[in-house]
């Protein structure tokens, strides 16, 4: 494939592109991949390890570049306990936590706001992670929760704690967004 370039900006000329080259424009986007889950069931949060994949939210990704931004959003609907924190997995492993302090339990990305209705009252909640592609290998992203105290806590995902489908204990979805951002 060839791209012709008249008076481009003073420029003139052709790029010519074969096989899987991709002409990349620093800071865009390249590609969007989308997960959503309506799945209702729940999630350990233990007080100890590198914190429980929520699997409902798995999502496989191929960089197309290995010196791209990887940019994870994750948007959780359920209930769960405000002593956890949300974390960010890649291949099942931990990447998102705070650096500074260290792969301790109450280190993390995100902390579900202080609620103490967990019976019928759910939260929406929405966090980010950027990661450094790396390489072109594919690889499964997902959200990840484990609990900051020394107790083991639930997290229900797309409903309440207590909820069984009735009025007033509402339920939801959740899903997970990856974007691939373009690096010079």
């Amino acid at each position: 494939m060839s791209v012709t370039l008249n008076n481009l900006g003073g420029v003139s000329g052709t790029i010519t592109m074969s096989g899987s080259q991709v002409l990349l424009a620093n800071s865009r986007i390249i590609q969007h991949v989308y997960t959503r889950s309506d799945l209702r069931t729940t999630y350990s949060a233990n007080p100890s390890g590198d914190g429980t994949t929520i699997t409902a939210l798995n999502t496989s990704f191929t960089p197309k570049d290995g010196k791209s931004i990887i940019w994870l959003r994750f948007v959780l609907f359920g209930d769960v306990h405000h002593d956890t924190m949300l974390l960010a997995h890649r291949d099942g492993n931990l990447i998102g936590f705070n650096q500074y302090r260290g792969n301790v339990r109450y280190s993390g990305i995100y902390t579900p706001q202080y609620d103490n209705d967990y019976g019928s009252t759910p939260n929406s909640m929405t966090f980010n992670w950027f990661d450094q592609a790396g390489g072109t290998a594919a690889r499964t992203y997902a959200p990840a929760i484990r609990s900051s105290s020394s107790g083991t806590y639930t997290l229900a995902l797309n409903r309440t704690v207590s909820s069984t489908g009735q009025d007033s204990y509402e339920v939801g979805i959740s899903y997970a967004q990856i974007r691939e951002i373009a690096q010079a």
